[in-house]
């Protein structure tokens, strides 16, 4: 292992790859990434790589996939977001100067991906390469590279047993493997399991000083030795100490109302007191969020400097945030740990919380949290050193177990029955195994199959196997396992196996029903389970209510389902119905307590679930509920009533334009396609530009075939 930088013509680099990181400005090459190569990243061997944040993880990937890309394969880069992965993406396009056919894909689980295999290298989240994979497109043979972005997340109870079966698929392809982590605290079993060679460094490019707040004696620990006396209130002595030294501070809090909260008093401080030109931010941020509370609550901190970023604002306003820190505008930026998920964001100093409440108490956040949250600290280039401090450890060994302690080891997260239904039944639908050989094969290819302490053995998958066949997924006899019309369209739709058996098993009992009904069922099916919620339990009345009028389901028809789960959904269920009613966003978010990032997950979920339960009741021959599932779906994609539904065809024309459009007597395609221009022009929120674009959209769907 070394410990200095390598030029990069030490190494035997084949000539594109060595043009392409020269023009890109890399002469040496980072210790991680001289030990990758010695490792055989270009010569088709599995490698772990477990390196600080910053230490050019990503460039030993890249590298991997385009010395694929020249042998004539194809390439694919797995992350864990979609933010991450479109940043990934605009990295990567570089080598399109190069001849290399860069590609995204995020999302349509139910699409075949077969028109992705015109990529060279293709960037995805885990969830779209494990429904490409499920669906088996003819370019998969061609793939000879996967490198997994964060793969520590293979211990994460939800996204986990994704990332295990991606890796065992692309094993059983044939592929190369190249694993990418800050913090795994196992790496030689992850690379046992991976068959990989490991490379372990602890170089950064900025030198990381650790340290925590000892309250007692008022003064801030580091692992350097230095003690930084504290007269103030922590927050606001490190806030002083950045703007006095001209640095950026990253704090994060465990909660989003403590972030806000933070940042609202942050910013009441600093303001006036730092000269910076916010105005482009705050332009954008007004200008383009879907909400003008958000805009009015974000803009009034980011004009101090001061910035607050969590999962309930809209993506458009996070990537304000970001950009902003990044190139300096804001200068504190008070998150919750979402933001520590790799997203390229980094400060001088980061102030790390470590109480989360969860279950009904509050509970310390994990080592590799906070090595994950601390890698934050130090920008190459414009810091001499980073530093990260625990800000509100409860004694000086808890401090210093953070600091030097172990991080905690990666363990399957494929062991509840859940993830084996799920996966059990992709594994089957999609050909991987017809067998009990081929079960043992595949699944002696997942991390939970090689460790010692797994506890589910042949006999649990059969259970699971006896489950999947009483719901119709699946039919087994001496010859094998075989999947049902059914078990193919739900591990093609990518959802639960029990969404589909709680939407069959009741919409098969129930004739006519509202709105309401269909997206309060859809909203208590497992795959509703990630979304936050919360403020449900005061609703119970108006439930039990709607449950004796039948306008929603009966918890005793839906046995599956827990009642707290139950209440939860009927509130999901109010969101979207106010949605597809046309109430608009503020209103939304202020009567139900939701951020609009919130909405928008609500939304997305529920757009992809109403559109596979429509499919799932087609196969069911419950044809009516199909159809009116269907409907609903497209209502919920673009938040519409039923009267403007084919006005949103147009593209620019969403719910606010859509019923303008509607109140002014253009309530079909062909009255928009024989509109005056200037009186379109004329309706509020359109212009020339937008009339015009519009009316010749309009004549195009009109006469093409699908009309």
């Amino acid at each position: 292992m070394h410990s200095s930088l390598r030029d990069v013509n030490d190494f035997n680099i084949p000539k594109t790859i060595l043009e392409g990181i020269k023009a890109k400005g890399i002469k040496q090459l980072t210790p991680p990434q001289a030990d990758a190569l010695q490792s055989g990243i270009l010569n088709w061997e599995n490698v772990l790589v477990v390196a600080p944040t910053a230490s050019g993880k990503t460039l030993i990937g890249e590298m991997a996939l385009v010395n694929t890309v020249l042998k004539g394969g194809i390439g694919i880069y797995t992350t864990p977001l979609k933010a991450l992965a479109s940043e990934k993406f605009e990295e990567f396009k570089f080598w399109r100067n190069y001849g290399v056919k860069v590609g995204i894909s995020t999302g349509d689980y139910d699409e075949s991906g077969e028109s992705l295999g015109k990529y060279d290298i293709l960037v995805t989240t885990y969830e779209k390469l494990d429904s490409i994979l499920r669906h088996r497109p003819t370019w998969l043979s061609d793939i000879r590279t996967l490198v997994i972005d964060e793969l520590h997340n293979v211990g994460d109870a939800d996204r986990g047993p994704i990332v295990e079966l991606i890796c065992a698929r692309t094993s059983l392809l044939g592929a190369q493997i190249i694993g990418l982590s800050a913090t795994i605290g196992n790496p030689e079993t992850i690379a046992r399991w991976l068959n990989a060679k490991l490379v372990i460094s602890d170089w950064r490019p900025v030198k990381l000083v650790e340290g925590f707040y000892d309250k007692k004696r008022n003064v801030i620990e580091f692992n350097d030795g230095r003690l930084e006396s504290v007269s103030t209130d922590l927050i606001i002595h490190c806030v002083k100490q950045a703007v006095d030294g001209d640095y950026q501070l990253l704090i994060f809090k465990q909660s989003r109302k403590q972030a806000e909260m933070t940042a609202y008093k942050l910013a009441e401080l600093l303001k006036g007191s730092i000269n910076v030109d916010s105005t482009s931010l705050v332009d954008t941020v007004r200008s383009e969020s879907p909400s003008k509370s958000e805009a009015e609550s974000v803009t009034k901190v980011i004009s101090s400097g001061v910035a607050y970023h969590h999962a309930g604002l809209s993506p458009i306003t996070r990537r304000v945030i970001e950009e902003g820190f990044r190139t300096g505008i804001i200068k504190v930026v008070v998150a919750t740990p979402t933001l520590a998920a790799g997203i390229n964001v980094p400060a001088r100093r980061v102030l790390v919380y470590t109480r989360r409440f969860e279950e009904g108490f509050m509970k310390p956040i994990s080592v590799m949290e906070y090595k994950q949250m601390g890698g934050r600290a130090g920008r190459p280039q414009f810091d001499p050193y980073g530093e990260v401090i625990l800000a509100d450890v409860t004694s000086v060994s808890e401090g210093r177990k953070y600091i030097y302690g172990r991080v905690e080891n990666v363990t399957s997260a494929l062991t509840n029955m859940r993830s084996l239904r799920i996966h059990l039944l992709a594994s089957i639908a999609s050909g991987y195994l017809s067998s009990d050989k081929e079960l043992d094969k595949f699944f002696s290819k997942t991390l939970a199959f090689n460790t010692p302490t797994f506890v589910v053995s042949r006999t649990s998958l059969h259970k699971v196997i006896d489950e999947l066949a009483s719901m119709g997924m699946l039919k087994y006899n001496e010859s094998g396992y075989q999947p049902t019309e059914l078990g193919i369209a739900v591990t093609n739709l990518y959802i639960d196996p029990l969404t589909a058996e709680i939407i069959i098993n009741h919409l098969r009992n129930v004739d006519e029903v509202k709105d309401i009904y269909y997206l309060h069922l859809i909203s208590i099916t497992p795959d509703f389970g990630k979304i936050r919620i919360t403020g449900y339990s005061r609703l119970e009345d108006d439930a039990l209510s709607l449950v004796d009028l039948g306008l929603i389901p009966d918890l005793d028809i839906v046995k599956e389902i827990h009642y707290d789960d139950w209440l939860r959904g009927f509130k999901i269920a109010l969101i979207l119905n106010e949605w597809i009613n046309e109430v608009d966003e503020d209103t939304i978010i202020r009567k139900y307590d939701i951020g609009l990032g919130d909405l928008l997950t609500i939304t997305d979920t529920a757009n992809w679930i109403t559109h596979s339960a429509g499919i799932i009741c087609r196969v069911a021959k419950l044809r009516n509920h199909a159809k009116n599932l269907e409907l609903i779906s497209k209502r919920i994609e673009v938040g519409v009533k039923e009267d403007v539904l084919e006005l949103t065809h147009l593209k620019g024309v969403g719910r606010v334009r859509a019923r303008i459009l509607f109140e002014n007597g253009f309530r079909k395609l062909e009255e928009v396609a024989n509109a005056d221009p200037k009186r379109l022009a004329n309706l509020p929120t359109f212009g020339e530009k937008i009339a015009n674009e519009i009316i010749n959209q309009a004549k195009a769907l009109i006469t093409s075939p699908q009309h």
